[in-house]
Order: C-alpha cells, then sequence, then structure tokens
C-alpha cells in the first residue's frame, strides 16, 4: 500500500487535533510569582490575562493535586503578584481581601471584602467566557455558577 492511500487519515487525525486544541482557551505561559500562602510549589496554575509573561489582570490560579483542583485564587494579579480577590477552599469557604506577597492582608473595611468578591465574581464571568468561546461548555457553566455564589456573598 502506498503512504499516499493513508492522506485521508492523517487529515482525519490533524483534524482531531485541531478540534481538541479549539477546546481549549489559548492563553499564553504565565507566571505568578509568589502564589497564596501555603500552596505546594509548583502546584499552581494560573488562567487569565497575562503581560510580559506574568500574571497581569482578571484571572484564576488553581491549585492542583493530581487532576483535582484542592483551592483556588479568583480576582486581579498585578505584574505576576496577586492584588485583590478571594480563595475559595470547598468545603471551608472563602478569604477575600487584599493579597500582597501572597498572603491576604488582614482588615476589617467591609468594602474591600465586597470589592474582593466582586473582582473574584468578574475573573469567574472572565473565565466563563473564555471556556465558552473555546468551546468547552462544562467549563464555562462551572464558572457562571462560580460568579453567581460569589456574587451571592456580597447580600
Amino acid at each position: 500500500m502506498k503512504l499516499s492511500s493513508f492522506a485521508p487519515l492523517r487529515v482525519l487525525a490533524l483534524a482531531g487535533l485541531t478540534l481538541t486544541a479549539a477546546c481549549q482557551p489559548t492563553l499564553a505561559a504565565c507566571n505568578v510569582t509568589t502564589p497564596p500562602e501555603g500552596w505546594a510549589a509548583g502546584s499552581a496554575r494560573w488562567d487569565g490575562a497575562c503581560a510580559g509573561g506574568q500574571a497581569d489582570g482578571l484571572g484564576v490560579l488553581k491549585e492542583q493535586q493530581g487532576a483535582a483542583v484542592k483551592r483556588m485564587f479568583l480576582g486581579r494579579a498585578a505584574k505576576g503578584e496577586l492584588a485583590l480577590g478571594v480563595v475559595d477552599i470547598p468545603d471551608e469557604g472563602y478569604m477575600a481581601g487584599r493579597f500582597a506577597a501572597g498572603k491576604l492582608q488582614p482588615s476589617d473595611d467591609r468594602q474591600l471584602i465586597i470589592q474582593a468578591f466582586d473582582e473574584a465574581a468578574k475573573a469567574a464571568t472572565a473565565a466563563a467566557d473564555r471556556f465558552e468561546k473555546a468551546g468547552n461548555a462544562g467549563s464555562a457553566k462551572f464558572y457562571r455558577a462560580k460568579a453567581k455564589a460569589l456574587r451571592e456573598q456580597m447580600d
């Protein structure tokens, strides 16, 4: 059999790879300089705005444990550092506010907490939009529900 008779299979295989790639959001490799305190080294992945290889803008930082997401930060980063948002710890709750060098800064300012939840909801909505655009309806639905839950914390 000639190699050219495999051409349709090769085209189908390449089309499959293209479809698989199209279902994932297109993101540049972005770094977060200092992940939240207590997160395992090398376990975090930024999904969001990026400038010069650094997380910069709205996004989601996920701490992975194998294939599972252990916890996530939703909010705003600036020049590779987490700035304002919420750490969502499943079955435990939220840590909301301003971050510096990966640490939540203590504050009794209710308005700051409201702003942090607002930024987190915006980040979740932006993530949902990226996944929806990439054709990943399941992830888009997850982040839309997350945005709703974060907005409800401010009521």
